[in-house]
Order: C-alpha cells, then structure tokens, then sequence
C-alpha cells in the first residue's frame, strides 16, 4: 500500500529567521516531511510538495482548498499535511465530494524544524490512519483521531479536542 502525503505548508513546514517574529517565516525548497520519510526509512510514502504553493492556512482560498479536493480524489490513499488554523475548513470541502475512501488531514502545533515538534509524531499518526480507518474525512492531531466534524481547536491551548459530549 502507497500513502501519498501532500504537503500544503502550515507551521509543520514553516522555517523561521532568528529573533524573527511569528509571520517572519519561509517554506523551504524540501519539505520536512521529505527528511522524516527518509529518516525512519519509509518505503511506501509518496510525497508531493510544491514550494510555491506552500502556505500558512490563514492564507488559503476556496481555490487551495479544491487544489486539495481534487489531489485527495486522484489517490488512493491520501494523506494532507496541513496548518492547523483551517484545516477544518479544507475537511468540510474534503468531505462534500463524498469520496469513499479515508483522507487524512494533520498538521503541527511547533515547526518540524524546532526540537520539541509534534510533526513527527502527528505524521506517524497520520500514516498509520491512512492504513486503517474506514472511509472518512479525519483529522490527526495531538494523538487522537478525530472525524473532522466531530473536533475544534481549542484557541486557548491550541490542541484538538473532541466536540462530542462525554468525551
């Protein structure tokens, strides 16, 4: 089985300046997805990733958002690496085209850059997602799983939680 991973850009592929502010920031020629795939030797990830398109999902539009649409529909196993401000937004256009199968959407709290990231681990949970879950739009993030219309981003935390009552 082939993941194919998209890498949107969003805060996972951010590379910031010293002492520079928060929006100071560029997306590299490589995402950082490239360098965890072939650290931990992954075999079965196809990465497509395009520098000029990169952004922080505060700058996205409805045209990103079908760009995204219609890369999930032309693979079988897709898998978007996306800023964690919108990402909700891209799952709602995602999951009103009906595909039937698992897309996964993910993202990073810090920089894959930085050394105390999740990228890492919210790719890992990404991945195997994509391997296991029954067709669905959903979102992986701080070690859950979550059906996209079923979590928020707390804005005082900055994590996912469920917005289902109990739990």
């Amino acid at each position: 089985m082939t993941i194919s991973v998209l890498a949107t850009g969003g805060t996972f592929d951010k590379a910031y300046e010293r002492g520079a502010g928060v929006k100071n920031f560029t997306f590299l020629e490589e995402s950082a997805v490239a360098e965890i795939i072939t650290r931990f030797g992954l075999t079965n990830i196809e990465l497509t990733y395009d520098q000029e398109r990169a952004k922080d999902s505060l700058d996205m539009d409805d045209t990103d958002r079908a760009f995204i649409a219609d890369w999930c529909a032309s693979q079988s196993h897709p898998v978007v690496v996306h800023g964690t401000d919108t990402m909700i937004n891209t799952a709602r256009v995602i999951a009103a085209r009906g595909l039937n199968k698992a897309v996964i959407i993910t993202g990073a709290l810090q920089s894959a850059h930085m050394r105390d990231t999740d990228a890492e681990f919210n790719l890992g949970g990404a991945i195997i997602a994509a391997q296991s879950c029954q067709p669905g739009v959903y979102i992986v993030m701080n070690g859950k799983l979550f059906l996209w219309d079923e979590c928020q981003k707390n804005p005082v935390t900055g994590r996912f939680e469920s917005t289902k009552n109990g739990s």
